[in-house]
């Protein structure tokens, strides 16, 4: 029934049909007819937000522990590069003598505390590998390693045809999640680099 059908039902009702009584009604009739319109729209928009707004959580948290993890990534990459840095410019006999002037540290246990130093906190030492590598296809020598989990004490294999000497920083961490709320999703980030050993 239309508006104009319900405006003469209503004028036939009021009896007398005295002006303006019949216009009243009809204005009542539609505006209680909207504001039965308005609240059945509230009550859909909070379903349908109530539906989106999961989906808006997981992708924000996901993009968030997505960023946190790709800045830890930044971060170890930096400590890489400035630990073969540092060790192509560390002399090999700087921990060699009595007294030794590295305390206890051996020439590596050297170039890894500044590693672990330089990553900000995003590393421990057990996961730093620093090698002094000579020669092609590469061999290491006492005291000139740690963290290898190689059998040949590389930190990993540079495919580097230079005969020289070069230091080898392998840098990984576990701890790195992308978290979406209803999922994880574990991530192992990693670093290398390589400096033409200088001393």
């Amino acid at each position: 029934m239309t508006a104009l059908n319900l405006g003469a039902a209503a004028l036939e009702q009021t009896g007398n049909g005295a002006p303006g009584e019949g216009v009243v009604v009809v204005e009542h009739i539609v505006a209680r007819r909207g504001a039965i319109g308005r609240s059945s729209e509230r009550g859909a928009a909070l379903v349908e937000f109530a539906l989106v707004l999961p989906l808006v959580l997981m992708l924000t948290f996901g993009m968030v522990t997505a960023a946190m993890a790709y800045n830890h990534k930044m971060d170890l990459t930096h400590a890489a590069r400035e630990g073969a840095r540092y060790g192509a410019t560390l002399p090999r006999d700087q921990c060699i003598g009595t007294p030794n002037p590295c305390g206890t540290s051996t020439w590596a246990q050297v170039v890894r505390s500044v590693v672990v130093q330089r990553s900000l906190g995003d590393v421990a030492s057990a996961d730093v590998c620093v090698a002094l590598v000579t020669g092609n296809p590469g061999a290491t020598t006492s005291g000139f390693f740690v963290g290898s989990t190689r059998g040949d004490s590389l930190c990993f294999d540079d495919g580097n045809g230079d005969s020289g000497d070069r230091v080898q920083i392998g840098v990984k961490r576990t701890t790195d999640k992308i978290n979406g709320i209803l999922f994880n999703f574990p991530v192992t980030l990693t670093s290398q680099a390589t400096a033409k050993f200088e001393q």
